[in-house]
This record gives structure tokens, C-alpha cells and sequence, in this order.
């Protein structure tokens, strides 16, 4: 019976239990959908670090020898370790002398190369080479084919043995581009004895240890007697991080996303069921007269949200995995390099369902409870009606001025708290999704103005060999009236004798100061370079605890020898991050400037045919590979704002649902008075208004707050300032309005076709 009579009570309130299930859905779809590409990623990188037996620290330095490394894996804790080479060198010209990181080992014990195709890495091989998968693919690479590289200034023409990858390459971006292009940007593995023997220098030891590396830096120091560089952990190595970093992004989405919808459905349940128990007050009577106990009844009661919140849940999953997820795995998979990601899923979906249907059925429980107390003879007769009492606006100094519209909602929200703070509520949380979906639409149009119109100053990028002379660079400069710009990687502290957890790694940038390669301070106005000091980008010195005038020790990956400057200013770059300086300092520490690229305002015709460029860029070439990266946030972009709209729909429509069910007798009564149906209409219309805009304000200047969170998430290798155009506010709050004004249009059928006679008659 009591099943009947649910399906019965759903069909009749279907729009409020509709809107339980689409908020259910929605909230584990969100959850779900973000968990897939997280869980997934996560099971998929476990495997192939395991698969790689991938190192957890780095021990960088110069010419390390055997002794050494057998010094270092006697220290307790430590388990394998390995000795190798790792050089920045250039792909050949034909390739556009893509930067190629080139690793030269003896062994393969530690961070192992992944073999996705082809034979496995052989280290004893002096022909073969092992090369980036994805570098290989962008060029039309395969096994078998012949393929030169530049390194340590020899030319390596080697066989392609296999296609391979591995865990700190999963993010590969060249230092002169804006995000991921394969063209730019690989890796090379090739055996120790393709090298001379003057050559054959190990700067690296790589070893695991299950654990923190730096806890054992002390240990590591007196079993090399001090002599390295630097001990790093996996956080430094940027291939790998920037992964865990957007991985930990998504998953703080996945409970943020979820909790503004549970949220609201809870709103929604606890409003549904105390209208729903409030009206069957003589139905709950007659049971309980029938000698049905209570926590049957409350059994019965609590069902609703039971079976609608777990219908909603179960489609949220499904669809979370099958759908936002696997786009998202597809998406990020053409960005990051992880062998057999898949969207994936675990048991702490079933629980975080079994989670929200518990406190949807507890807010019906709550919501029940109060009725159940009555006595049956009490509850037999319908409840008597409210004594009616000034609300709290009539005390407005010029209410006697407002109109019956104005005054009938105002009075009406007093009498209805609960309705008008979930509508309130609703709409305050679409609008902070809305803003922070379109919000990061505009931070991404205004770091493209930011990088392309005010840090490049310049129309061409030309890109030199290793085999590039000053002489050459020079004049090539003369030619194209350039500026000459010389990278490296550099390591910075803010001690000259820092120890391995207060070292950053970043990249250096040397500058003749012309203006074309520009330099923005944290309030991102273009600000010269001044001699004697550097800009050191905003992450690092806050992470250093630097400010301007302080003083900065750096070194290049392959010094031993710290070097310190004088911060100038605290600089901004959406990202390179490090330091940036004058060619004529970087020159007066005893450093020869060698120039890896010309920026010029020219078109630079002709410069590619040069024997010394390896690639020429436009302004729109690079603008093309900056939009293609930026795919991945306009998924996210679009998602949030399909959330929000959703959001903003269920939560007025359900609101404007209520306030007409509670208030039908009233309508009832305005149409015998001669009301018309437009002017009832205009109540409810008016009413959601005016919650929306309150809801709407609210929003406005909260909706900043996660746009930030979400780009600080990006980790310390990105920084993008946070941009909210005021179009985008009034966008949004239209949109909201929209909805309101289009909700109210839907309930007109409705209202005309009230009976009158029927719906007075329960007021006997």
C-alpha cells in the first residue's frame, strides 16, 4: 500500500523529486567525471613508475665515478642506484633542431626507459637510439629509421631501436613555447660508449628509496664528501609534477562541484518533504489511527529521498565515467604522456553515494519528525492556520508606497524563509560557477593579450643550432634589428649555502634589453631591466620568501659554484618561471653569452635558409600552438557553465514550483477577487526576481575567489593572473535573470487552469 501511495505522491510532486534527481545526479556526475580522470591517471602512473622502477631523487653534480655511486647506495634507506649523463642537446635541422634531452647510461636500473614500441633500451647498443613517442610521432618517426642529434658538440647519427617514454617526461614543453608542442620538444636514450672517453662524465645519480630523498641528504653528503650540486625529489622534476598538480586540480573540483549541489538538493528535500508532510497531515493521522506505527510511517517518509537521491547517484556515476570522464582522459591524453590512461573509478564513488543518500535522508528525517509528534486525533484534523503577524518589512519607511505585487512577495518570504534562502542560495552558487567558468574564458583571453601584446614585443622568433658563433648571432641581429636571447636551467636559493629542501629549479633568461623580450613586475606592467640586478618571477620568491632588494644565489644546472644577484624587482610570466637578467651581468660574473634564439620585429625572410637557424616562428605560428594547448581549459569552461546553467534552471523553477503549490489556495482566492492570470503570474515572476538579483549580488564578489584557487592549483610553473571582465558579470547575472523571468512565463498554463471551487474547498 504504502508503495503504491509513494509512486502516487512522486507523480504528483514529480517536479520537486525531479529536481532531487537531476542535483544528485549532477553532483556525483561532477564528482564522478573529475574522479575518472584522476583515479585513472593515478592507477595508470603507479604502473609505470613501477614498470620504470622510476627514481625518487636526483643527485646532480660533475663527473661522478663508480666509487661513488656505490657510496651512496650504501647509505641506509637507499635501494637502487644508477650513474648517467643527462645533456641538453638539439635535434637535427630537418626537425627544426627541437630541443632533445639526451641521456647517456652504461645501466638501466633506474627510471627505465617505458619500450611502447620496438626492442627494449639496450645500454651496451652504440648504434641504436631510443626516442620520445610522442617526439617521433609529430615527425613521422618510426623504428628502423635513421635519426641524427647534437649533443656535448658531436653529431649522433643513430638507428631508432624503440619508441619509448617515461615518468619525467609526462609533461614535455620547449623553453620557447607557451604550452606542449611535440614538434619542439623530446628525449633521447643512447648507451654511455657513444661517447668519447674524454666525454664519458656522469653528472647524475638517480636512485630510489621509497620514500623522501631529502631525508637522507645528510647521509648522502658524507658519502660524497660533499661533492655534488644538489639532491632533488620528484616535485622538482616539472615533466612529472605538473601532472600531480593538475591531477590533485581535479580532484579538489570533484568535492568542491559536488558540495554546491548536494548542498542545494538538501535545500530542496527539506522544503519538498515538510510541504509534502504538511499537506498529508490528515492522511499521516488516519495511519496512525489504523494502529500503522510510527517509524513505519517515518520509514515510508524518508523513502522518498532514499530511492531518488540513489537513482540520482547511480545515473551520476555512470554518466561521470562514460561521459565527462572519458572526454576528459581523451583531452588530457594528447597533453600528457602516461602509457594505458583510462578513465577509472573505486569504491569511493559507491561510498560518497551511499554518503549523500544518508544525509538527504536524514534532512527528510528531520524534516518528518515534528508531525510524527502530533497525536493521531490532533493530526485527524487539518492543522489550524497561522496567527497572522506584521513581517519584518512592514517596519520599511516607505512600505505604505509599495505596490500589492511588492508587498503580497515581501510578506510572502517572510512566511517562507526556508524557500526564499534555498532560492537565494541556488542562484548565489550558479552564479559562482558561472563566473568561474566564463572568468576563466577571460583570465585565458587576457594572459594571450598579456604574453603575445605586451611581454613579446616583437613579430618573429628565430631559433639557433648548438653550432650558432656569436659572430653569427651577431650578425644576424644587425640584419634583422633583433634582440639576441640566451635560456638556461638554473637552480636559485636564498642562502649561498642552502640545503636541498630550500632549493628551487627554474630557468634563466639573459636579455641585451632592447624591448622586444620584455618583462612584466607582479602589478604586470612592463618594467626595464636595470643593471646590476635581476627580476625573479613572483612563485619562486614567494616560495623563497624573497622580496625586492633582497638578495638571490643561483647556479647553472652544470655549476658547482653559487652565484648571487640583487633582486630588482619582483617579476611576472605566464610560463617561464626564474630569473631574468641583463646579457652585460650575466657577462661581468665571467659567463660567455650564448644566444638561443633573435626576436625581431622584422618577418625575418630568408633566416630560415641560414645553415646556423633551426627555426623560424611567427607571431601567428605561436598565437595557433597557444590556442591548440588551450583545448583542455575550454572543456572545463564549457562544463562549468552546463553545471552553473543547470544549477540556476533546477534551483528557480523548483522554487517558483513551491511558492505555487503553497500559495494555490491564495491564487485560488485572487482569481474569485478578479485577479487575472497574468497579474498571479507577475507574483511568482516578481518573487524569484528578486531572489535571484539578492542571490545574484552575493555571487558577484564571491565568484573571484575559486578563479583564483584554480589557477594556483596550476602549480609553480604557471602563473596566470586572474581576469574577470565586467561584461562577464552582467552576462552572467543576465543570464540568471533570464531564467527567472522565463520560469515565471512556465507556471501561466498552470494558473489558469486552477479550480476554484475545488482548491476552495479544502479551506472549509
Amino acid at each position: 500500500m504504502l508503495k503504491r501511495k509513494m509512486l502516487r505522491d512522486i507523480k504528483n510532486s514529480f517536479a520537486q523529486f525531479f529536481s532531487i534527481f537531476i542535483l544528485a545526479a549532477v553532483a556525483m556526475w561532477c564528482y564522478t567525471g573529475f574522479q575518472a580522470n584522476v583515479i585513472g591517471g593515478g592507477r595508470s602512473r603507479e604502473e609505470f613508475n613501477n614498470a620504470t622502477n622510476f627514481a625518487d631523487g636526483w643527485i646532480y653534480g660533475a663527473a661522478f665515478s663508480d666509487e661513488q655511486a656505490e657510496a651512496v647506495k650504501e647509505v641506509d634507506g637507499i635501494k637502487d642506484v644508477q650513474l648517467r649523463t643527462e645533456v641538453l642537446g638539439k635535434a637535427d635541422e630537418k626537425y627544426h633542431s627541437a630541443e632533445l634531452y639526451c641521456y647517456f647510461q652504461s645501466a638501466q636500473t633506474v627510471t627505465k626507459p617505458y619500450t611502447i614500441e620496438g626492442a627494449d633500451y639496450d645500454p651496451d647498443d652504440e648504434d641504436g637510439v631510443w626516442l620520445f613517442r610522442r617526439f617521433a610521432e609529430a615527425w613521422g618517426l618510426k623504428v628502423g629509421d635513421s635519426f641524427t642529434s647534437h649533443a656535448m658538440g658531436l653529431d649522433l647519427t643513430k638507428t631508432i631501436k624503440g619508441l619509448v617514454a617515461t615518468p619525467e617526461y609526462e609533461f614535455a614543453c620547449a623553453s620557447t613555447d607557451a604550452d606542449t608542442d611535440y614538434h619542439n620538444i623530446g628525449f633521447a636514450y643512447m648507451s654511455s660508449k657513444v661517447l668519447p672517453e674524454e666525454l664519458q662524465n656522469f653528472n647524475e645519480i638517480v636512485f630510489t628509496c621509497g620514500g623522501d630523498p631529502l631525508k637522507h641528504e645528510n647521509e648522502i653528503s658524507d658519502a660524497l664528501d660533499g661533492g655534488y650540486a644538489f639532491l632533488a625529489d620528484r616535485k622538482s622534476i616539472d615533466g612529472y609534477n605538473r601532472l600531480t598538480d593538475e591531477l590533485s586540480q581535479h580532484d579538489s573540483f570533484s568535492y568542491v562541484f559536488s558540495a554546491v549541489f548536494v548542498a542545494i538538493a538538501l535545500l530542496v528535500i527539506i522544503t519538498t518533504m515538510k510541504r509534502m508532510v504538511a499537506r498529508q497531515r490528515t492522511q499521516i493521522g488516519t495511519l496512525n489511527a489504523l494502529g500503522m506505527k510510527n517509524r513505519k510511517i517515518m520509514a515510508h517518509y524518508i523513502s522518498f529521498s532514499v530511492v531518488i537521491t540513489a537513482l540520482g547517484c547511480a545515473a551520476g556515476v555512470v554518466l561521470g565515467v562514460f561521459t565527462f570522464g572519458k572526454m576528459m582522459v581523451d583531452l588530457f591524453s594528447q597533453f600528457y604522456c602516461v602509457p594505458g590512461w583510462k578513465a577509472g573509478y573505486d569504491s569511493k564513488s559507491i561510498l560518497l553515494s551511499a554518503v549523500i543518500v544518508v544525509i538527504c535522508a536524514a534532512a527528510a528525517f528531520l524534516s518528518c519528525r515534528m508531525i510524527l509528534k502530533v497525536h493521531p486525533s490532533e493530526a485527524l484534523r487539518p492543522a489550524a492556520a497561522k496567527t497572522a503577524k506584521p513581517c519584518i518589512f512592514e517596519k520599511l519607511p516607505f512600505w505604505d508606497k509599495l505596490g500589492f505585487t511588492a508587498r503580497y512577495d515581501l510578506r510572502d518570504i517572510s512566511r517562507s524563509k526556508l524557500r526564499a534562502v534555498m532560492g537565494i542560495a541556488g542562484t548565489m552558487m550558479g552564479m559562482i560557477i558561472m563566473t568561474l567558468g566564463l572568468g576563466a574564458y577571460d583570465t585565458l583571453g587576457y594572459v594571450r593579450k598579456w604574453y603575445f601584446s605586451d611581454i613579446q614585443n616583437y613579430e618573429t622568433q628565430v631559433l639557433f643550432k648548438d653550432s650558432c658563433t656569436p659572430e653569427e648571432a651577431l650578425g644576424i641581429a644587425d640584419r634583422y634589428d633583433g634582440e639576441l636571447i640566451s635560456a638556461d636551467l638554473i637552480s636559485i636559493a636564498a642562502d649561498s649555502h642552502p640545503t636541498s629542501d630550500d632549493i628551487v629549479s627554474c630557468k634563466l633568461t639573459v636579455t641585451e634589453g632592447k624591448g622586444l623580450f620584455r618583462v612584466s613586475d607582479d602589478a604586470l606592467d612592463v618594467t626595464p631591466l636595470e643593471a646590476g640586478s635581476v627580476a625573479l618571477t613572483m612563485k619562486q620568491a614567494d616560495r623563497l620568501g624573497l622580496k625586492k632588494g633582497d638578495t638571490v644565489y643561483w647556479k647553472r644546472s652544470y655549476d658547482n659554484v653559487w652565484n648571487e644577484s640583487r633582486i630588482g624587482f619582483i617579476s611576472r610570466h605566464p610560463s617561464i618561471m626564474g630569473i631574468t637578467m641583463l646579457r652585460e651581468d650575466y657577462e661581468a660574473l665571467g659567463f660567455e653569452f650564448k644566444p638561443a634564439m633573435l626576436v625581431s620585429k622584422q618577418s625575418c625572410d630568408g633566416a630560415e635558409d641560414l645553415d646556423f637557424v633551426s627555426a623560424v616562428h611567427s607571431m601567428d605560428d605561436l598565437k595557433a600552438a597557444f590556442d591548440k594547448s588551450m583545448e583542455v581549459m575550454d572543456l572545463l569552461v564549457f562544463f562549468m557553465v552546463f553545471f552553473a546553467a543547470l544549477l540556476i534552471i533546477v534551483v528557480l523553477y523548483n522554487s517558483g514550483n513551491l511558492s505555487f503549490n503553497e500559495r494555490e489556495k491564495e491564487f485560488a482566492t485572487l482569481k474569485v477577487l478578479g485577479f487575472k492570470s497574468s497579474a498571479i503570474r507577475r507574483l511568482i515572476s516578481v518573487q524569484n526576481l528578486w531572489l535571484s538579483v539578492i542571490g545574484v549580488i552575493i555571487g558577484i564578489p564571491l565568484g573571484k575567489a575559486p578563479l583564483n584557487a584554480m589557477m594556483d592549483s596550476n602549480g609553480d610553473q604557471v602563473d596566470w593572473p586572474c581576469y574577470i571582465s565586467p561584461a562577464t558579470y552582467l552576462l552572467a547575472g543576465a543570464f540568471v535573470m533570464l531564467v527567472s523571468v522565463v520560469v515565471g512565463f512556465m507556471f501561466q498554463k498552470r494558473i489558469k487552469k486552477i479550480d476554484m471551487v475545488e482548491v476552495l474547498k479544502g479551506m472549509e
